[in-house]
């Protein structure tokens, strides 16, 4: 089923949009940054990945979207040609360089969790 989820950061502080529940994966297939506020802001997005495997979020590097570039007073950024695959406890998280007034906003889609996953090497 298709979500969208949204997080107005009007601060520095880290805001986590969503977190993908346990049982599920999700293609996040849209990102929309739009700067509301009245000067240029750096905006980034992020997902901080899961490691099932140590129970953290440090082994893994994050997964950086955005990561600080500016977008003008009143302008937008939009990603649609690619879709991100995400695991269980992995959470997208989006900030601002400067307090102003930034809307993020993501639609992706929730889907349950193969029961069993054969891990590769890539090879």
């Amino acid at each position: 089923m298709l979500y969208t989820k949204n997080a107005n950061v009007t601060t520095t502080d880290e805001s986590t949009i969503v977190t993908i529940p346990s049982g599920y994966v999700a293609h996040w297939n849209m990102l929309f940054v739009s700067n509301l506020g009245g000067s240029t802001n750096g905006a980034t997005i992020y997902v901080d990945k899961w490691s099932e495997d140590n129970q953290d979020y440090t082994t893994i590097p994050d997964i950086y979207i955005l990561g600080g570039g500016n977008i003008s007073s009143k302008e937008y950024v939009l990603l649609t040609d690619g879709v991100f695959v995400l695991q269980a406890k992995d959470k997208i998280v989006a900030s601002t360089t400067s307090a102003g007034d930034i809307e993020f906003i993501v639609t992706f889609d929730l889907l349950e969790q193969a029961p069993t996953f054969v891990n590769f090497n890539g090879s």
